[in-house]
């Protein structure tokens, strides 16, 4: 059993208040809500993400078991005797413990009938940013199951997350954001009748079913709704797109080849502004969402993409140890974006090699198809570079993951890459300095003296001068107070 953590939300269902309640008594301190590890789970995915996370050193590696109601431990969702009793329990854990609704609840309708959700780094990531509100930009590999993953979060908040809500799905083109729609719907008739929340009983013996069209559901227990939108074809209508309108969630799918999505995505943002602002004294769910693969730099909705990317704040694993307060921190001090970038790889991802094989014979062997689509490399091409594609695809072999990331001030992530013994081989520091403008980055790289070999750097395209000698010289007083620090010399 663990305690109620940091990243699991309790929402209160309170009624409408018509008049303020009298003062009440002193009370005393309530405990702390015992929320159990469903370990006994038949969805391994779930236990094989919660030993992974135990495995790299992350003490809150059971988030994504959590369970509130004891009771529900050996229940199925989905059986068709379910009593009305636990049928109450299911769906009262469901509105308080959105971890239980993917793991117990959900169904993905495949070829062969239905199958459990598959959680994975990258949805883990996108559910656990989605829940503290943080705007995301999210890059996987094709087929790797980021569409489902964003039409499943947006189903719960449809269902259960809040009340009077407007969302948006816009894709690159009309038909995209359609089908997006009609998957969260597959995904919803999926579930148990009692869960789909499709008709509410009236008064008078009728049954308000709300709206259900190939652009517009909603939901008539709780009037939230879903919208799609049309791609742009010119620059006025990308401007009145969603000009004005209050909408708390927007969802922008391939949004590298979204036409004009600068245009589009700069005339929602005010209004979202103010939508979110509520729904965050409501305490309600907000955020955009932006997925895609890299786009193309040579048009104008790619480099959008790309920048857009460039100027987020990088998620990493760690966050699931922080409190709220930290993360907020960290995605603050970025001056130049509110966005956190999620990106996972096809091998961080669980897939093989041989699926690598299989799907680059799909794609007829084609290299700049494979870069972009499977490895998500965003390149104008090898004719705008100076040096050769076999050059770059040797330097790309090299490039290798950290082993471990720290946060400088609580700011600003530092990649650690190997660790060495710097006391008898004096680190070196070496230090380029930036003002941060536009995508030139201030970087603090550590080498070994005696091996050259990198052991740690750090690259920021927003942090100020004055913080970057912070850590600078936090890192010679506490980790190498031996080290030699050479500072480009800028601005001459």
């Amino acid at each position: 059993m663990m305690q109620y953590g940091q990243n699991i939300v309790q929402r209160n269902f309170n009624g409408p208040t018509y008049a303020p309640p009298p003062p009440a008594p002193p009370r005393r301190p309530q405990p702390i809500r015992t929320i159990y590890s469903h370990k006994t789970t038949k969805n391994k995915s779930f236990l094989d993400m919660h030993h992974y996370l135990k495995s790299i050193g992350i003490k809150n590696n059971e988030f994504m078991l959590a369970l509130i109601d004891p009771d529900l431990e050996n229940i199925d969702p989905h059986d068709p005797h379910l009593n009305a009793y636990y049928k109450q329990k299911v769906l009262r854990e469901c509105m308080c413990n959105y971890w239980f609704f993917l793991r117990e609840c959900i169904r993905i309708p495949s070829s062969n009938g239905t199958m459990r959700y598959k959680l994975t780094r990258a949805n883990l990531a996108l559910n656990f940013c989605m829940a503290l509100n943080l705007n995301i930009f999210l890059e996987e590999p094709r087929q790797q199951g980021k569409t489902v993953s964003a039409a499943v979060r947006y189903l719960y908040v449809y269902l259960f997350g809040t009340t009077n809500a407007k969302m948006a799905f816009l894709h690159k083109n009309a038909e995209g954001s359609k089908d997006n729609l009609q998957t969260l719907k597959d995904i919803r008739d999926c579930l148990p009748p009692y869960l789909q929340m499709k008709e509410r009983p009236m008064g008078d013996g009728k049954v308000d079913r709300g709206r259900d069209s190939v652009t517009l559901i909603t939901n008539p227990f709780n009037n939230n709704n879903i919208k799609t939108f049309a791609s742009a074809t010119n620059k006025m209508k990308a401007a009145s797109m969603l000009r004005g309108k209050t909408l708390v969630m927007i969802w922008y799918d391939e949004y590298g080849f979204m036409p004009f999505n600068d245009i589009v995505y700069m005339n929602a943002a005010p209004a979202f502004k103010t939508a979110s602002m509520n729904a965050k004294a409501a305490h309600s769910p907000y955020g955009i969402l932006i997925t895609t693969t890299p786009g193309f730099m040579s048009t104008d909705e790619g480099r959008e993409a790309y920048n857009t990317k460039e100027e987020a704040t990088k998620f990493d694993e760690s966050w699931y140890d922080k409190t709220y307060d930290q993360i907020m921190a960290i995605v603050s001090a970025n001056t130049k974006s509110d966005f956190v970038y999620i990106r996972y790889t096809y091998q961080q991802l669980g897939a093989s090699e041989q699926w690598f094989q299989e799907i680059c014979k799909l794609l007829k062997n084609s290299w700049p198809d494979i870069r972009r689509e499977i490895l998500l490399e965003w390149s104008t091409g090898v004719e705008n570079s100076p040096f050769k594609q076999e050059d770059l695809d040797a330097i790309g072999r090299l490039v290798k993951e950290p082993i471990s990331v720290t946060y400088l001030l609580d700011k600003y992530p530092f990649e650690t890459y190997l660790q060495t013994d710097t006391v008898t081989y004096p680190a070196i520091i070496g230090v380029d300095v930036s003002s941060g403008y536009k995508q030139d980055s201030s970087t603090i790289t550590i080498a070994d003296s005696r091996t050259t070999c990198v052991l740690g750097c750090m690259n920021c395209n927003y942090i100020s001068t004055i913080d970057l000698a912070r850590c600078i010289d936090f890192i010679v007083k506490h980790w190498m107070p031996n080290a030699v620090v050479n500072v480009a010399r800028n601005g001459e």
